[in-house]
């Protein structure tokens, strides 16, 4: 054991944060509210085997007061401080040292969200009497089998580890003389509190208070990097500003902060499904109006056909499946313009409280302007929460356009289905007129044959006027077969010219379409 790794009075706290209402975008996907309560009944007794369990210590939800930031803590059990929150301690035996552990459990609700603060830690005074410096070997015994990691807690929108603890004379000595030692330090806290491979990547280092603090964990990665804040105090004004009032507004920051990340995180999962469904409108766009391309198209147009029985199916059919395709896309756009602004009002929420901390550390007049930066926890919200949105933006202006691709391929489609329409109504009302005029002929021609033929004796043989062949017939089957005869010749004299007018109206179409393509 070397004096560079040994700590005094370290700290851990847990702030996780999860939904209290369900969510009306994520109504289909129901979430245990009461969860994180479980869990951190889970922790106390299971895994910290503190004896105190922190079921029946908070209010059923049933029998939350209305409040837009409710401490759901059980009056009737004890409370630490003015914070009321559920107090545990334990005494432990670690590295030949009797240890005394402390902390406290404390729900909350903040607007609409539920909000555990968990504490475990090493106090710095025991009856009166400082406490002696441990190893930082300690922050095993605060996370027994990655309990308070995100994959046991489990909690919707995330959350954030703090550990803190005092430096040595002699540590404060080696950090002015080595800039790298704070973060070798920072690494063995990290390495200590989580057992295994899955360590937070180094993310950045400043100050805050006065002191140092280093943070873990990339936002733009914080879904598989958890979220840890190691913060070396070595100044007493550190100790003075980090009270029971800035603690409950880290808890607003952090509970910001979360939510910002997930409506991110969720973002970029909904970008990868509207982005294959952008591809497959276009595609399925593409394929429907296949069959236009020009060599089939003025084909089908030069031989004066319309569409194909199975073409006008297949377009009255998308005519159909569009609309409601149109509709879910224009969600997905919603969803994702959700996730924005809810990134924008917890951002301003998040600098609101900065400003606020800034404001309460001001007014005490006692601190110097390095006491007061706040830079350190300001860079979240005027270069992360930026990105974020910008990002977003992005995405948002390039699958806008998918929604006026299903407009127009809507629009398109009814008109050719229409314009086909039409134009099966026409050859039919050509044909119903054929047949109308040949009828009429017929009966025209039947009804003037005694004119041309005379009737005394009736049913007598008449010769047809054919050359080179003598051959009779009934006068009465030679009036049918001339009426038939000019009925049917004036029917199809009717549809030639219905086809007519038809071919001569496309070839016009034609000649003022190759007016308006450029020149080769």
């Amino acid at each position: 054991m070397t004096p560079s790794s040994k700590i005094y009075a370290p700290n851990v706290y847990l702030f996780a944060f999860h939904l209290c209402q369900p969510l009306e975008s994520e109504s289909s996907s129901p979430v245990e509210f009461a969860r994180l309560w479980q869990k951190c009944d889970e922790i106390l007794q299971t895994k910290l085997a503190v004896g105190t369990a922190f079921n029946g210590s908070y209010l059923s939800k049933k029998d939350e007061p209305a409040g837009w930031r409710v401490n759901l803590i059980n009056k009737e059990k004890e409370v630490v401080g003015n914070r009321n929150s559920l107090p545990f301690a334990k005494n432990i035996s670690h590295d030949n040292q009797q240890i005394n552990l402390k902390g406290f459990a404390q729900p909350l609700r903040i607007d609409d969200s539920y909000a555990l603060g968990l504490q475990i830690r090493v106090p710095e005074k025991l009856n009166g009497i400082k406490t002696p410096a441990v190893d930082v070997s300690i922050f095993k015994e605060f996370n027994p089998d990655n309990c308070l990691l995100p994959d046991f807690v489990q909690s919707y929108f995330g959350q954030t580890l703090l550990l803190t603890a005092w430096l040595s004379v002699e540590q404060n000595q080696a950090a002015r003389a080595d800039s790298q030692f704070l973060q070798a330090l920072g690494k063995q806290c990290l390495e200590k509190l989580i057992s295994g491979q899955n360590l937070p990547d180094f993310y950045r280092q400043g100050e805050l208070f006065g002191s140092p603090i280093l943070e873990y964990g990339n936002p733009s990665r914080q879904e598989t990097d958890c979220h840890v804040i190691v913060w070396f105090f070595n100044s007493s004004a550190t100790d003075e500003i980090w009270d029971e009032t800035r603690y409950s507004d880290f808890m607003d920051l952090f509970l910001y902060r979360n939510k910002i990340l997930r409506a991110y995180h969720d973002s970029r999962k909904l970008y990868l499904v509207t982005r294959e469904e952008y591809k497959q409108i276009e595609l399925d766009i593409d394929k429907t109006f296949k069959y236009l391309q020009r060599d089939q198209a003025q084909q089908r147009q030069s031989k004066g056909a319309g569409l194909k029985e199975e073409e006008l199916k297949y377009l009255e059919a998308q005519m159909i499946e569009m609309p409601p395709r149109a509709v879910k896309y224009a969600r997905m756009l919603i969803d994702l313009e959700f996730r924005q602004n809810t990134i924008a009002i917890n951002a301003q929420n998040y600098q609101d409280k900065l400003n606020q901390i800034s404001l309460d550390i001001k007014a005490a007049k006692k601190y110097n302007d390095s006491d007061a930066n706040l830079s350190f926890l300001e860079t979240f919200s005027k270069e992360t929460c930026p990105q974020f949105q910008r990002q977003i933006q992005a995405d948002l202006g390039y699958f806008k356009h998918g929604s006026g691709l299903l407009d127009q391929a809507t629009e398109a489609i009814r008109a050719i289905v229409a314009i086909e329409e039409a134009y099966r109504n026409a050859k039919l009302e050509v044909t119903i007129q054929a047949v109308g005029f040949g009828l009429g002929v017929a009966g025209v021609v039947a009804g003037s044959s005694p004119y041309l033929i005379k009737q005394d004796p009736p049913n007598q043989i008449v010769a047809l006027p054919l050359p080179f062949l003598k051959v009779g017939i009934n006068s009465f089957a030679f009036v049918l077969l001339i009426s038939i005869g000019a009925g049917f010749g004036v029917s199809l004299l009717v549809m030639w010219s219905g086809k007519f007018k038809n071919l001569l109206g496309k070839f016009k179409n034609l000649l003022s379409r190759n007016k308006q393509l450029p020149p080769p």
